[in-house]
């Protein structure tokens, strides 16, 4: 359930052994030193670190200058420590994807999330790692985070995403292939192909060319769909999003909080929006029992639907979002989607499919921590 978090601890001690054995000296100014952890010799980002470094003894242990800028390089993600001069504590900070190195270390499908217990070792064995009392380091504070989960779905991810409609309180959308973003001032939501996003970055199929990887992601895509939903918070501190942001603020609260984190976080998901773009055309007796009526409100409401249906009913929604009243735009979108749904059969599948996988997900995830707490 955890993704990318980025977290820092204040007055740290880091031994002089791992400064010297995990770290490199990278800076020094009139007031501090700075040092960044170099990843291939820590143990959960390089499996090659027992073999070169483990068995050394500490006499023997170098700081390593040599190309430092690229070693220090790993995916835009660091673990540093910064101390003044002749200090002996100082802040030490992690921005990692704990997801990915959990799947690392334990050698697990790319596709996994984090329950309640892989989230508990993994942050412990941050601790061990770096020698840091457990205790001390479940305080740190939280700055940045990624909270999301893998939902597999048995069709056609086209057929997921092109119904993705919106999302009740972001102001803009933005849509780039199988990648729909939900964006606020506050944090974001993204939905997106999570078996493509791998096949990018070599995740899977890693024995095949890049031109192999696209055919058996679209191979397998017409009948199966992996669909990641996450929620990036930027800053904690400016997060306003009160169920949720008590429950994110350390280490620790994340651990004491992970089930009712975990419903939060469902409760927030559910607030997507979907329009049955897939189904086929409205059959004439469809329309006709719509119609029957005669009544001038139902003509009203399928010129309206066929008005939506030739502009792209989500192209108008995003057309129409920033322009509309605050105080009206939710429930005016809301009754176009509705509108426009009426007129398509089984037209509440994907969204259905969505809200089950989604809570059955999210409560096998935070069902350890329950069972942890009795």
């Amino acid at each position: 359930m955890v993704d990318l978090i980025k977290f820092y601890l204040e007055n740290i001690k880091i031994s002089e052994y791992i400064l010297a054995s995990k770290f490199m000296k990278i800076k020094q100014d009139d007031e501090f030193e700075y040092f960044m952890a170099d990843p291939k010799k820590i143990s959960f980002l390089s499996k090659k670190v027992k073999a070169e470094n483990f068995d050394l003894p500490k006499s023997e242990i170098v700081v390593q200058q040599e190309n430092i800028m690229k070693n220090l390089s790993y995916k835009n993600k660091f673990i540093s420590f910064k101390r003044k001069l002749n200090a002996k504590e100082g802040r030490f900070s992690v921005c990692q994807n704990i997801r990915k190195d959990f799947i690392r270390v334990k050698n697990l499908n790319p596709f996994t999330d984090l329950n309640y217990l892989n989230f508990v070792e993994i942050i412990e064995m941050y601790a061990h790692e770096f020698e840091i009392e457990k205790e001390k380091f479940w305080k740190a504070k939280i700055t940045q985070l990624e909270l999301g989960v893998n939902i597999r779905f048995n069709m056609n991810i086209a057929s997921i995403m092109s119904s993705v409609s919106r999302m009740k309180g972001m102001g803009n959308t933005l849509r780039i292939g199988n990648t729909v973003n939900f964006k606020n001032q506050k944090y974001e939501v993204s939905v997106y192909d999570k078996l493509e996003r791998e096949s990018q970055q070599n995740e899977v199929f890693k024995n095949s060319n890049k031109v192999r990887r696209k055919h058996l992601v679209k191979k397998i895509s017409k009948n199966n769909s992996f669909v990641r939903i996450e929620l990036r918070v930027k800053r904690v501190s400016q997060f306003n999003r009160a169920s949720i942001k008590n429950k994110i603020q350390t280490l620790e609260s994340i651990r004491k909080n992970f089930h009712s984190l975990g419903n939060e976080l469902y409760k927030l998901f559910v607030n997507i929006s979907f329009v049955n773009e897939i189904s086929p055309d409205i059959a004439q007796g469809l329309v006709k029992s719509q119609l029957n009526s005669k009544n001038e409100k139902a003509f009203d409401g399928y010129l309206k639907f066929l008005g939506l249906k030739y502009f792209g009913v989500k192209k108008f929604i995003e057309f129409a979002s920033p322009i509309l009243n605050t105080n009206n735009r939710n429930r005016y979108l809301a009754s176009l989607e509705d509108l426009y749904n009426q007129y398509k059969g089984d037209d509440d599948f994907v969204k259905k499919e969505f809200h089950r996988k989604l809570s059955a997900k999210i409560t096998n995830l935070t069902a350890p921590a329950i069972s942890n707490s009795n």
